[in-house]
């Protein structure tokens, strides 16, 4: 049995969806997938049930207002002028009405990236919080987050104007020598642009996690997330180079297997060949199998989508923990089960984790005889397991109950920086016995 009355004792940090210290790329990756187990009533049942509903009410909306739109056009003449204004008309109403319901449904969306990040950031510190406690930390940042959004449509919009101007005037002057022109500057704007737009990614991979997590504003966060992926440009590349590939290609394969197996069915249902009735038949089949499969897809792509997200906001504490310490403050709120200040909150002048190095002071182990160390239990369970003899700890709190007011390291009384904490999941070998 554990002796809790034991001098330097302190009950081992819950264990969280990541390890409370700068971790690598193959943690990213693997804790990015894994955060869906985490919370699937938030993750599965609200975004992704409520966007693939809002998906559905889009698509049932916008083949309605077309539907209503375009109807009047069937009691005129399709010869007469009013025709045309009618043809026109329903363009314009449908546009519009395409307009608003696409807002809306990007509202939905960005809401869905607000609880994805709130939720993976919540479970970093071994807390599995309901939807209600995300919203309160979602809910300041939504305009910011919307409005993000907005300002990137906007400005791809306008680049891919830029690049289609010169492409369009020479295409209209319909020479040999300026389609040759064409081609090439077509290729250069196509391999430049993805150069481009890889670039831009990842210098602004971190910005919707710092709207949501330091709640600022959208220049303010893409200040930040310039300056936090200064020096570590190629590993958050890889990571979200890797996750947008790996979630891409599995929605495709997803998306290819329900659009090949489609039409086989309706063919089985309804064979055709037999009459009109029956031909109408297959056709208000099909459109309801590619429904039902345009939604299935997007239900899919919405899993994907908390993937991704999960990668970026793991990337960003990690990214944190190296350039802010974050990773002591971390471990102090963990510690103090809740009971302390924002980790996430941005603080000036704040100093690199001492784990973030390569050089950081080992794995203090057991003596030889000591009760063995058990790996700790998956987040939201605590663990008790006593620290190696002499080695100093980080207290949960102060003597009046508090949380410490210090940013950095807790020193032992010989001035030694706290080791880094072993890796979650393992369990150190005491030595072998002396001969």
């Amino acid at each position: 049995m554990t002796n809790t009355t034991a001098p330097g004792w302190a009950p081992a940090p819950r264990q969280g969806l990541v390890p409370l210290y700068p971790y690598g790329f193959g943690t990213i990756m693997g804790r990015s997938f894994a955060a869906l187990r985490g919370n699937p009533k938030v993750l599965l049942l609200f975004v992704v049930g409520v966007q693939t509903l809002a998906m559905t009410l889009y698509l049932a909306a916008l083949l309605g207002i077309s539907a209503a739109a375009f109807s009047r056009a069937d009691t005129v003449d399709p010869a007469s002028a009013e025709f045309q204004d009618l043809m026109w008309g329903a363009a314009a109403i449908t546009l519009i009405g395409g307009i608003v319901l696409t807002f809306a449904l990007a509202a939905v969306t960005t809401i869905a990236q607000g609880v994805v990040i709130a939720e993976v950031s919540h479970a970093a510190l071994a807390e599995k919080a309901p939807f209600s406690r995300l919203w309160k930390r979602v809910r300041p940042a939504f305009w910011r987050l919307f409005g993000y959004s907005l300002l990137i449509g906007l400005a791809t919009i306008i680049a891919l104007a830029v690049l289609a101007v010169p492409l369009v005037l020479l295409g209209l002057a319909n020479t040999p020598v300026t389609w040759v022109f064409f081609v090439v500057l077509l290729l250069l704007e196509l391999l430049g642009g993805i150069v481009v737009y890889a670039w831009l990614g990842t210098k602004l991979f971190f910005v919707p996690s710092a709207i949501v997590l330091e709640r600022v504003r959208p220049f303010r966060a893409i200040a930040r997330s310039w300056t936090l992926t200064r020096g570590r440009f190629w590993p958050t590349f890889g990571v979200a180079a890797l996750l947008y590939l790996v979630t891409n290609i599995a929605a495709s394969v997803i998306s290819s297997a329900l659009s090949l197996f489609a039409p086989l069915i309706t063919s089985t249902l309804v064979p055709f060949g037999v009459g009109e009735s029956t031909s109408v038949a297959a056709t208000v089949l099909g459109f309801v199998f590619l429904g039902l499969s345009s939604i299935l897809s997007f239900a899919i792509a919405s899993i994907m989508t908390i993937i991704t997200g999960a990668g970026g906001v793991l990337t960003y504490i990690d990214a944190r923990m190296r350039e802010e310490g974050i990773d002591l403050r971390m471990r102090r709120y963990v510690e103090a089960h809740g009971d302390a200040d924002d980790p996430y909150e941005f603080l000036e002048g704040a100093q690199p984790s001492p784990h973030a190095s390569p050089v950081a002071p080992p794995t203090a182990y057991p003596a030889y005889g000591a009760p063995p160390q058990y790996a700790p239990p998956q987040y939201g369970a605590y663990a008790t397991q006593p620290p190696a003899p002499g080695a100093p700890t980080v207290p949960a709190s102060s003597s009046d109950g508090h949380a410490p007011s210090s940013d950095g390291p807790v020193p032992s009384s010989d001035g030694a920086v706290p080791p880094r904490p072993a890796d979650p999941g393992s369990r150190p070998q005491p030595p072998a016995p002396p001969v």
